[in-house]
């Protein structure tokens, strides 16, 4: 939370600090000169240390990153209901507010989801078989045996004795299997997609892999950290390693990921070792001495998984951030909502905005054609383009009077000059002319055309202002030459131009 002393409150220290330092001056003025200089500097001494002390103490508190709560999580999604309403696409609509309301159960239901994600080789299936202690899900050394989401209720036991002791949270814990990344084709592509949809959902993420880490695997881990993520690194098939390579594979994997994974967060597992062959004997001391024709017979025998591990590291994680990561992870899941809602609408807007733009621009071409000058100024369609900007404002539902609106133009003006816009301009409409008979005839059309494109270059940069930069918030020059010179750069193109002056020729026609 953010603190401000406010003015009223600076006054009474002020008047505090000045009552103080005149009782003080007095009482220096009578002693001695030497009591008087070391009194000084004593004084002066613990001021300091008290202004750094009440600095640092203010600094530490504006510096504090918000906290979230679950009342919090409730106004957040409550903005979310309000700012769906605003969706011009009603499947789209009903689709984000259905988004919306699982969010609100599954915090209600307090549904903490464990999601196993990795390679589809890396064995997530055998975790998740191994971390339950039953076979729920099919395994195969193939890429793409799980080939849809699957979700399994988990509990152990001390989530069960906590359950006992504590009502107040009733406990939803699952985990859910995921289709592997780095599967071939388009419907591999199409299951990575989800399952990458499911680790960003997750509120603790167990990412397993079968050695050390693949280029994708890294990127793919790293990005998850950068979201917020808490992340466990299974190590698995640690079976198939001598000891010293395991080792060897464990030293590198928390090197690599030292800058975003603790080390006590990566494990070795091996969740579904190989089977060893076993031969029983009639006599075991000739099978000792190698006579192996004796053998009664033979059997490969599967070993017990070997997890726990994991499963003390996901139980510790629960019993001691349960709760904290579970707010987080809603958060994180509203904000992403909040992010798709705001993009849908500045969709809509942009269409909007580009509808407006096009009145503007065939206004300028007309005024400018109607009334042609010698010399093109950017100023002389100051009034219009100062119109249109509020016009767009309205549309963002950005509060914007005439006289920013003016500012905002005489600003965008000056940067399309310094780009040289107007030269690009002139050059590539007057190439455009000589294709179209119909302009090539017409007297001062140049001048209209070559106006319509920088109304059109001066809406555009607006549009990308009030989507980029945020409310209420002065925008240094630098940063205005950088939009200008983005806008300009996408409609710079022979293609654009034509269409220009193909649409504004058959308008004035």
């Amino acid at each position: 939370m953010n603190f401000t002393p406010s003015w009223s409150r600076q006054k009474i220290w002020l008047g505090v600090g000045i009552a103080g330092a005149a009782a003080i001056a007095n009482a220096l003025f009578g002693l001695e000169h030497d009591w008087h200089l070391l009194s000084i500097m004593t004084v002066a001494a613990g001021g300091s240390l008290l202004l750094v002390n009440v600095r640092r103490s203010w600094a530490n508190v504006i510096e504090q990153p918000q906290e979230h709560s679950r009342d919090a999580l409730a106004r957040e999604l409550q903005r979310v209901q309000q700012l769906s309403l605003k969706i011009g696409d009603e499947d789209l609509r009903t689709q984000v507010q259905n988004r919306a309301a699982a969010i609100a159960l599954n915090l209600q239901k307090n549904h903490f989801q464990i999601v196993v994600f990795g390679t589809g080789s890396a064995g997530k299936t055998s975790v998740i078989n191994a971390l339950l202690d039953r076979a729920v899900g099919k395994t195969d050394p193939a890429i793409g045996t799980t080939s849809a989401r699957q979700e399994y209720r988990y509990l152990d036991h001390n989530q069960k004795s906590n359950q006992k002791s504590n009502q107040k949270f009733k406990r939803q814990i699952s985990l859910v299997d995921t289709s592997g990344i780095q599967e071939m084709g388009q419907l591999g592509r199409q299951r990575e997609g989800v399952a990458i949809q499911d680790a960003q959902n997750a509120d603790l993420l167990v990412f397993v892999t079968a050695g050390d880490l693949t280029n994708t695997e890294y990127q793919e881990l790293e990005r998850l950290a950068r979201l917020g993520k808490r992340l466990i690194l299974a190590f698995n098939k640690t079976d198939l390693y001598l000891p010293s390579d395991r080792q060897l594979i464990l030293e590198q994997l928390q090197n690599h990921t030292k800058s975003f994974l603790q080390a006590i967060n990566i494990v070795a597992i091996a969740a579904k070792p190989n089977p060893i062959k076993v031969r029983q004997y009639a006599n075991p001391d000739l099978g000792n001495l190698g006579i192996t024709e004796l053998a009664l017979q033979e059997w490969w025998e599967e070993l017990p998984a070997d997890v726990m591990s994991l499963k003390e590291r996901i139980e510790s994680i629960l019993s001691n951030e349960w709760e904290d990561l579970l707010i987080q992870n809603t958060h994180l899941q509203i904000a992403g909502l909040l992010q798709e809602i705001e993009s849908a609408i500045n969709q809509q807007r942009r269409q909007d905005a580009k509808v407006i733009i096009q009145r503007y621009q065939a206004i300028a071409a007309t005024t400018v054609f109607a009334n042609p000058i010698p010399a093109l100024d950017l100023l002389a369609g100051a009034a219009i383009n100062t119109q249109m900007l509020m016009d767009l404002a309205k549309v963002y539902e950005r509060p914007l009077n005439w006289s920013q609106a003016q500012q905002y133009a005489m600003i965008i003006a000056q940067n399309l000059l310094q780009l040289g816009c107007v030269e690009v301009a002139t050059s590539a409409i007057a190439t455009c002319f000589k294709v179209n008979a119909l302009t090539y005839a017409i007297g001062g059309s140049m001048q209209a055309f070559t106006a319509a494109y920088l109304t059109h270059i001066g809406g555009m940069s607006f549009v990308e202002y009030l989507e980029t930069q945020p409310q209420a918030i002065s925008v240094d020059n630098q940063t205005w030459q950088n939009i200008c010179q983005k806008t300009f750069s996408g409609f710079k193109s022979d293609r654009f131009f034509m269409n220009l002056v193909s649409s504004l020729s058959f308008s004035q026609a």
